[in-house]
């Protein structure tokens, strides 16, 4: 009898775990397809979203958050100034470098050396950046900071597609208004925002699903 009793405990248990599992995925549903509408629903207020061929293409959810994640972590991570971005690109370049040395490596060596931010282009980054006082960075700087989710050209199409929306922003360093190739872009903020709220609406979700005795147990065993 014992024995059935801890079988039946144990198959509750871990039919609720599952449950949570689910509930947890619902909310993260939930909220990002909150998120992609809240975007799409601003991209109309300029153009109907089928101008906007990237972010409505087969892959463009995956590409839209992954450029927002990395707005959104960039400010998140208060990595905003030039010595933060330094450090960051340093970052960059030894993952790429890394990535590069590895005999294993499945994507085009050529395409990634070229992410690699050299000391005279890592400069102009960080220069623009104190003039301008925001991270800002050139279309195809934003392509090889991304190369690992997604090929510079999808990236700056991407762009594109949020520059049209109103959702990224030129910005002019008069100092190198001869380099015509750094057009300079700079998120509005509201990608960030947006997905920022997404963030707070799941947690709130997940918080709403829990019972009392897992929200007594995760305050007293935090990870």
């Amino acid at each position: 009898m014992e024995a059935a009793r801890q079988d039946t405990q144990s198959a509750d248990k871990e039919h609720d775990s599952l449950i949570r599992a689910f509930e947890t995925v619902e909310s993260s549903l939930r909220t990002e397809n909150w998120f992609f509408e809240t975007v799409r629903a601003e991209l109309e207020k300029t153009a109907p979203l089928s101008d906007y061929p990237t972010i409505m293409g087969s892959n463009g959810h995956d590409y839209l958050l992954h450029f927002t994640q990395f707005m959104f972590f960039l400010r998140a991570l208060d990595c905003t100034d030039a010595e933060q971005i330094s450090v960051f690109i340093d970052s960059h370049n030894a993952k790429i470098e890394n990535q590069l040395a590895d005999p294993n490596f499945g994507k085009s060596p050529n395409e990634f050396r070229k992410a690699i931010f050299k000391p005279e282009r890592k400069t102009k980054i960080l220069d623009s950046i104190r003039a301008l006082g925001a991270p800002v960075f050139a279309i195809y700087e934003f392509g090889h900071l991304l190369i690992d989710d997604m090929s510079p050209k999808t990236t700056e199409k991407l762009i594109e597609d949020l520059r049209f929306g109103k959702l990224l922003a030129r910005r002019v360093d008069d100092r190198i208004a001869a380099d015509q190739k750094r057009v300079l872009i700079a998120s509005t903020g509201f990608l960030e925002d947006t997905y920022k709220m997404s963030l707070l609406m799941q947690r709130r979700l997940i918080a709403q699903a829990l019972g009392d005795e897992e929200i007594a147990s995760a305050r007293s065993n935090p990870v």
